[in-house]
């Protein structure tokens, strides 16, 4: 039930945020409207109101986008059954698949948004994206767990956390470090599209288009393999 509610208040805030970023869309739209697209400079661009990405973009960078995450999905899914590792898939609710196309959203708007350095030179940029790609990949618990034994403060973080790279028998076990993998390049990919030259305005919307078509696609992929519960 706790998990619930925290997925619960997870998509009330991304939902927030989504309603501040899209008023900050919507404003900017207008304002290209008003002036000379073709002539827009990067002092122009740098602006833009609000949250950052919060500009337009055509379709086919939004398509591109997409295609491109639905691919790596693909990828993800035939080395899962090349591995063998399909069975270690854990299951998912229903809600918990709304939470995590609510969580794409805060996602983009934090790591596409907010964590990479632009003004200080290409290099300095490539370097940050792959930088913070890393992290990426790695706050997501797949190579690591997190479990607070009863009545022990939980803050206390580093004391509960364990690596989970080794099967019982001590073999290393290839799921949890392939998932991270593809994470890291789901997170490339991303980047890219914020940064590629058919998003002219840097816009998030290809971002965040390929990161919910992923994580839909993961959805619907456990659902065909048995993995949604309706609850818990």
């Amino acid at each position: 039930m706790s998990d619930a509610f925290l997925y619960l208040g997870g998509i009330v805030i991304a939902a927030y945020f989504f309603r501040l970023w899209f008023e900050d869309y919507r404003e900017n739209s207008a304002q290209l409207k008003r002036s000379d697209t073709l002539s827009a400079s990067p002092a122009f661009q740098a602006s833009y109101a609000g949250l950052p990405g919060a500009t337009p973009v055509g379709l086919l960078a939004t398509f591109v986008a997409i295609g491109g995450a639905l691919l790596i999905l693909a990828i993800e899914v035939m080395g899962e059954y090349q591995f063998d590792v399909v069975e270690q898939q854990s299951t998912m609710s229903v809600l918990l698949g709304i939470y995590t196309l609510a969580a794409a959203f805060v996602e983009e708007l934090i790591f596409r948004g907010f964590l990479f350095f632009d003004r200080h030179g290409k290099w300095k940029l490539y370097g940050s994206i792959l930088l913070i790609s890393i992290l990426f990949a790695l706050i997501h618990p797949y190579i690591w767990s997190y479990e607070v034994p009863p009545n022990q403060p939980p803050w206390l973080f580093w004391k509960w956390m364990g690596i989970r790279i080794w099967q019982a028998d001590g073999q290393l076990d290839i799921q949890p470090i392939f998932s991270t993998c593809i994470l890291f390049i789901n997170s490339l990919w991303f980047y890219y599209v914020r940064f590629f030259g058919l998003n002219r305005f840097r816009s998030l919307i290809p971002c965040i288009a390929a990161h919910l078509a992923s994580n839909l696609g993961v959805f619907v992929i456990k659902a065909v393999q048995g993995k949604v519960v309706l609850w818990g």
